[in-house]
């Protein structure tokens, strides 16, 4: 008896910090999409790479990048906020071997052999004098065709694969950087809600834990959560209010004394902190914690 209570305080919990978590990433979510971050945060890698604001102007405009492009609400062009690796190696090639030139690039599917290898020279001989660090790189990812060379197809794919690989591990270091800055935003979007709704995970496990009934009603609520369900910010208090648990600003729920409001102020951290970990996170461990939860027939 004692530890199916314990699960069903679980359960209430975490349901909690599920829907704490759920408006969390929505509004992350519109925060982000809304200011544009991951089509600027894509473009400072790009001039990471490529060292050189030109050819990262020339490579936005190149025909298969612009196709990424998107509007906003307002009518106004967006860069791509993602780029697949092999659209990435098509176009940055083009660039490569383009680099320098006056007018319109010539696509390295369209060029031949001759005309390829002396845009390579070309190339490396503009990026030597105007740009040293991406020489460097350029000179490894499109190395110069010898003289035995005869297949162009077989080198633009080796090119390619060499430029996808690149771009695949630059990308991987920044997605690890993009989501450390994306994690602080869900923790403060998470304290702010769990702060304004007085979602309390202390005062929430006390009160479960003296309610037999309230934690019963709460298990059969958790078996029907939709993971996919949005709602707007004023929805958070209904769907918490459904629970029946004691949030929400008022004169019962409101701390006295200087060690009340330590408590509190704990609670409310442990509930930001909870919601800032996603709703996918805890939607699978509440799945994992139902399935413990024997039903009625294998009680009888």
């Amino acid at each position: 008896m004692q530890l199916d209570a314990i699960l069903e305080v679980a359960i209430g919990l975490i349901l909690t910090w599920l829907i704490l978590s759920m408006a969390t990433s929505q509004i992350q979510e519109a925060i982000i999409e809304s200011l544009g971050w991951r089509s600027t945060f894509l473009e400072r890698r790009l001039q990471e790479m490529f060292h050189d604001p030109a050819l990262v102007a020339q490579f936005y405009k190149h025909p298969l990048i612009e196709s990424l492009s998107a509007r906003t609400f307002w009518g106004r062009k967006r860069k791509p906020k993602g780029i697949p690796n092999d659209i990435f190696a098509r176009a940055a090639v083009d660039v490569f071997l383009n680099a320098g030139k006056v007018g319109n690039d010539i696509p390295a599917g369209t060029m031949s052999l001759e005309v390829m290898k002396q845009s390579v020279v070309d190339s490396f001989k503009y990026l030597d004098n105007s740009n040293q660090v991406l020489s460097r790189t350029v000179k490894y990812l499109v190395p110069k065709l010898n003289q035995e060379t005869t297949d162009v197809e077989n080198t633009l794919v080796k090119y390619r694969e060499n430029v996808e690989t690149w771009f695949d591990t630059t990308m991987s270091q920044a997605t690890l950087l993009y989501r450390k800055h994306a994690s602080l935003i869900a923790l403060v979007l998470g304290i702010t809600l769990a702060s304004g709704f007085n979602v309390d995970s202390l005062v929430i496990v006390n009160h479960l834990w003296r309610d037999p009934t309230l934690r019963q009603a709460i298990v059969a609520q958790a078996e029907n959560i939709n993971p996919e369900e949005s709602f707007s910010v004023t929805g958070i208090q209904d769907q918490l209010n459904e629970l029946s648990l004691p949030v929400g600003w008022n004169n019962e729920t409101t701390p006295q004394g200087f060690a009340d409001w330590l408590l509190k102020f704990l609670g409310i951290i442990l509930s930001g902190l909870a919601a800032s970990l996603g709703a996918p996170f805890w939607f699978d461990i509440l799945n994992k914690l139902l399935g413990l939860k024997p039903n009625k027939t294998e009680k009888g």
